[in-house]
């Protein structure tokens, strides 16, 4: 899709937020879990994960039965050995299953993929009653196989959950908000920006557009022009502050405001991420 699409897209009038998943063309795929062998060796069988746990849970239970048999015996010599006894050999049994899981979990890293998009569907998902609210209509068109980007996942979700919190506040009820992923290459620094750089050329961007924009409060009532002046206000410190983690992961976000339209688009453009990034699964203790 390119801009003058994502345009029109944005000034048609169409259904509430209520309907907007059923809206988009193909809902992009979960989050990969591939994982690493570089030896060629096959993975470990989820099987033996899951009996592994099954097994803990069933020694759990042993040991809580066991606790619960204490002052039931006549004999308090054997009791104490019972006790002793049991209490040892599941320790050990869990000791080895413990090494077991945590050799799988070291073993078994998995690439890390699709966080972008796994990022903007969770932030859009939670912010629905907002948008239901205003009756906002929510599209979105993501690249297939978008690459990971150099910025970190936390940074990331704060700066997709306030440019879209932003939006949502600028944009008039019944409006429209569309949100475009896309790869590419550029050779150029962007604009007349310095800070990105890099040999292979690639850049992803996120493209964040809605209808409306900020309008000043000069005609106003002198009570709510302060009001809404404090609102716009923090808005903007949000702003500064997301436009700072964007400069510091050598990105860069632009503005391109239609007061005829009227509408905004807000555009991030990171570099992609070159190596290649895994995470370890959590072991259920």
């Amino acid at each position: 899709m390119d801009k003058e699409s994502f345009i029109k897209r944005i000034n048609e009038k169409g259904p509430s937020a209520s309907t907007f998943a059923k809206m988009e063309s193909k809902p992009p795929e979960s989050r990969e879990r591939e994982s690493i062998f570089e030896d060629g060796n096959p993975p470990i069988p989820p099987l033996f994960i899951e009996l592994a746990h099954r097994i803990k849970n069933t020694l759990s239970s042993v040991k809580n039965i066991t606790q619960l048999s204490r002052g039931k015996f006549k004999d308090l010599e054997f009791e104490g050995y019972f006790h002793r006894s049991i209490s040892e050999d599941i320790e050990k049994i869990e000791a080895v299953i413990d090494g077991l899981l945590n050799y799988v979990k070291i073993s078994t890293p998995i690439i890390k993929s699709n966080t972008v998009h796994s990022l903007l569907e969770d932030i859009s998902d939670k912010s629905r009653d907002q948008l239901e609210e205003k009756k906002i209509r929510l599209f979105k068109k993501f690249e297939k196989d978008l690459p990971e980007t150099v910025v970190h996942e936390e940074q990331l979700r704060y700066v997709f959950q306030s440019i879209l919190h932003y939006a949502i506040a600028s944009s008039p009820p019944n409006g429209s908000i569309g949100i475009l992923t896309k790869l590419f290459d550029h050779p150029k620094p962007i604009g007349d920006k310095k800070g990105v750089s890099q040999r292979d050329g690639k850049y992803l961007e996120v493209l964040i557009g809605f209808t409306g924009y900020k309008k000043p409060f000069v005609n106003l009532e002198p009570g709510l022009r302060s009001s809404a002046l404090q609102r716009d206000e923090a808005l903007v410190l949000v702003l500064r502050l997301v436009k700072e983690i964007v400069r510091k992961n050598k990105g860069i976000i632009q503005f391109d405001i239609d007061e005829k339209k009227p509408r905004t688009f807000i555009s991030l453009i990171f570099p992609v991420e070159r190596r290649r990034i895994v995470y370890y699964p959590k072991t259920s203790s």
